[in-house]
């Protein structure tokens, strides 16, 4: 009876997992879909084409704002609004994201528009 069960549990539980990754993948793909990180090389080109905000002074303004120490950033786009996403690490350790418009340098929140993955 024990083994029945056994074997029961381990096929519905493989069922689970091999069906968890194309839902998965699924919420990966509209993520991509609406949001497009730029190289370096097409920052640059954005930057000059729509006179967008440098990249320099918007890691400064948001590591002064948010008291942390500023990573990195990368010029992205949502459906055709441009935006950066700014890595900071905070002084107690802690990892964090925030996006600022890239024309008017304003703190924008993308948390709706970009579908999260599904966890595992």
């Amino acid at each position: 009876m024990r083994r029945i069960l056994a074997l029961a549990f381990f096929a519905l539980a493989s069922v689970a997992f091999a069906a968890a990754p194309k839902a998965h993948a699924d919420g990966e793909a509209r993520a991509a879909a609406k949001r497009v990180c730029l190289s370096p090389a097409e920052t640059r080109e954005e930057i000059k084409a729509r006179r967008l905000r440098e990249p320099f002074f918007v890691l400064k303004h948001a590591a002064q704002r948010f008291k942390a120490e500023a990573l990195s950033a990368k010029l992205c786009r949502i459906d055709g609004e441009f935006f950066y996403e700014i890595a900071l690490l905070h002084r107690d350790g802690r990892y964090f994201r925030v996006h600022v418009d890239a024309t008017t340098g304003k703190y924008v929140d993308f948390k709706r528009a970009v579908v999260a993955p599904a966890k595992p």
